[in-house]
């Protein structure tokens, strides 16, 4: 049994060049048929959070308003994802909508007058009037 090395060489070289040449085709394709680069622009928010607000807080039910003392410095108002900017001893928070202010205080709703905030049953409202300082 006589085996022809030299022919299973040359078998097994030109799989390898079909093989490559097909690998070289796709990658060509892959360059030609690439995306075009899309323009995005995103138009500034309106309304940012550059205002400084006057601010009262109205306790609904509870007695300990003293231990609720934020200041709102801007919000989004929705009925879904709405959020608000609070401020409070040189601290910033960002709170959305049905998440935990400090861990004890839940969003309830945000709305252009009120931000309403509860903590075990006692309900809290911000004012979200903003007054812009110039």
């Amino acid at each position: 049994m006589n085996i022809n090395y030299i022919h299973i060489k040359k078998v097994l070289i030109g799989l390898m060049t079909l093989f490559t040449g097909y690998v070289l085709y796709l990658l060509i394709l892959s360059f030609i048929s690439r995306p075009d680069s899309m323009n995005i622009n995103f138009s500034p928010i309106q309304g940012s959070a550059q205002f400084s607000s006057s601010i009262e807080t109205n306790q609904i039910k509870s007695s300990s308003s003293s231990a609720f003392d934020y200041k709102v410095v801007g919000y989004r108002a929705g009925s879904s994802r709405a959020s608000v900017i609070l401020k409070r001893n040189n601290q910033t928070f960002v709170v959305q909508q049905g998440t935990l202010l400090e861990n004890k205080y839940k969003l309830l709703s945000v709305n252009n007058e009120y931000a309403t905030f509860e903590d075990n049953g006692n309900l809290f409202q911000l004012s979200t009037n903003l007054i812009v300082d110039n």
